[in-house]
């Protein structure tokens, strides 16, 4: 799908605008794709991650190199992070040139797309959605496969390549983040960049990029009409993510009890161990980690199937979106929700499969009532 944006705005001067951003820091990539048998490729700092789940990126490209065209037909794109000795990859990317992939050692990823060999990771995406707003084209990408190797990153500051450590818009994303999930905008609230900006007490640069984020996390929407809405959140959406999750589960059960991988086991005890670290005394003493090892842990549960199409369906599920807006809302819990887990991952060990059916259902209803608790307080919805 592509969408048009129109600014019928009075803009500033364009010498001054590319002036003003080049005090932008950002990661240099250089983005690839392959059509009708011939292989493109431009270097590109305007790319980032837009959601962790499902996991998803973003790439804006000029409408006018012939790599924009290409990565529309085809409808996959490779990310390819540069290193911080890749500054002549980087401009061989950069300039016209008959070919760019001359002297470039490449590999072949999905649809036969080329990735650079020397990349510190790549990131391989099916387009989405395409936006078009003036030069540029937004390709919003999901990612299907992605490797990475130790090397720290190429960036680009003020016309040039070099280092540059950069965490001011991760930081405006966490604190918007935390501003969602503690109701200060309300559902189905129209938030402007210029409003969340103010309240960032940052530029508006800082806030489009929290939002790009937020929509990705589904805790904000994209409204053509209206623009970006806090997105709703009540009993419904939670009780069909976690019987969603709970049917994948049980379906992994069934199909793998009694035949676990040991190692990946060792893995889910391992996330069970730093969940209880997390909470202690029926109280969070750090929800987003307690969120990160629970999330690790069924991850690892639903991977015991070996199934790539299971772990992708568990993947889709945005359950942190929607244990952040239900578990996340207080910072008291309850250790019967260790205890169930647990419960489960025994059984699984045991390969008791009667059992970690039973736990599976039983942290499936305790998960639902849990947001009914919380929902219960916001008058049904947050």
């Amino acid at each position: 799908m592509t969408q048009d944006y129109v600014n019928t705005a009075e803009s500033v001067d364009t010498d001054l605008f590319r002036h003003v951003v080049g005090h932008l820091a950002s990661g240099v990539t250089v983005v690839t794709t392959r059509v009708d048998g011939r292989d493109y490729g431009m270097t590109a700092s305007s790319v980032t991650s837009l959601s962790m789940d499902p996991p998803m990126m973003l790439a804006c490209v000029n409408n006018s190199v012939p790599t924009a065209g290409a990565i529309e037909r085809s409808g996959r794109y490779t990310v390819n992070v540069l290193g911080q000795t890749h500054g002549d990859l980087a401009y061989q990317f950069a300039t016209p040139r008959q070919d760019k992939f001359a002297g470039v050692a490449v590999e072949r990823g999905a649809g036969g797309i080329p990735m650079l060999a020397e990349a510190i990771a790549s990131i391989e995406c099916e387009v989405t959605e395409q936006v078009v707003g003036g030069t540029h084209s937004v390709f919003l990408g999901h990612v299907t496969a992605a490797t990475a190797r130790e090397g720290a990153p190429l960036t680009y500051f003020r016309g040039g390549f070099g280092r540059f450590e950069f965490e001011r818009n991760d930081r405006a994303y966490e604190r918007a983040r935390d501003m969602v999930l503690s109701r200060v905008f309300a559902a189905g609230q129209v938030i402007t960049v210029d409003e969340l900006a103010d309240c960032l007490d940052g530029d508006r640069a800082q806030a489009f990029y929290a939002l790009t984020r937020l929509s990705g996390d589904g805790l904000v929407r994209r409204d053509p009409d209206r623009g970006y809405v806090i997105a709703p959140f009540d009993v419904r959406t939670s009780d069909d993510t976690f019987e969603a999750r709970l049917a994948i589960e049980l379906g992994v059960i069934d199909r793998v009890a009694g035949q676990c991988d040991p190692k990946l086991l060792a893995e889910a005890r391992h996330h069970l161990d730093t969940m209880s670290r997390y909470l202690v005394d029926d109280h969070f003493e750090d929800f987003h980690a307690y969120l990160d090892a629970n999330y690790a842990f069924h991850e690892a549960i639903v991977a015991l199937s070996g199934n790539p199409l299971l772990i992708a369906a568990f993947g889709s599920l945005s359950i942190k979106n929607v244990m952040a807006r239900s578990f996340g809302m207080t910072a008291q819990s309850s250790a019967a929700f260790l205890a169930v887990q647990r419960d489960l991952l025994e059984a699984l060990e045991s390969g008791d499969a009667d059992a970690a059916r039973r736990a599976a259902k039983a942290y499936c209803e305790m998960a639902k009532a849990r947001t009914r608790q919380v929902l219960a307080l916001t008058g049904g919805q947050v």
